[in-house]
């Protein structure tokens, strides 16, 4: 009786812990955190990643819905603007890309 009322015990714990953990990944993007900087357009890191060169430094965006349409007009080193936040996870997301002069 103790085991089953321990595995018991074990399991709600368990199901409690997942329950938070899915609450805090739903919280992963907040408007408060969009920056915006202008760099150079590298290329398709892969199919959901691009890189973009920003203040001499490689950085990799992961490509939103938001951003896909603009990506198609662009060539490897055009000068871009680029707007992305920071997720909790530390991915950076692309909110838009756009060309500059």
């Amino acid at each position: 009786m103790k085991k089953i009322i321990g595995l018991v015990f074990f399991i709600l714990l368990l199901s409690g812990c997942g329950a938070n953990h899915e609450k805090s990944q739903g919280e992963d993007v907040s408007n408060d955190n969009t920056v915006t900087k202008k760099g150079v357009y590298v290329g398709l890191a892969d199919t959901h990643t691009i890189e973009v060169t920003v203040d001499n430094e490689p950085m990799s965006f992961d490509i939103t819905d938001e951003s896909t349409t603009e990506l198609d007009n662009l060539n490897n080193g055009d000068k871009v603007k680029v707007e992305y936040e920071k997720n909790a996870k530390g991915q950076l997301l692309l909110k838009d890309i756009e060309l500059t002069n």
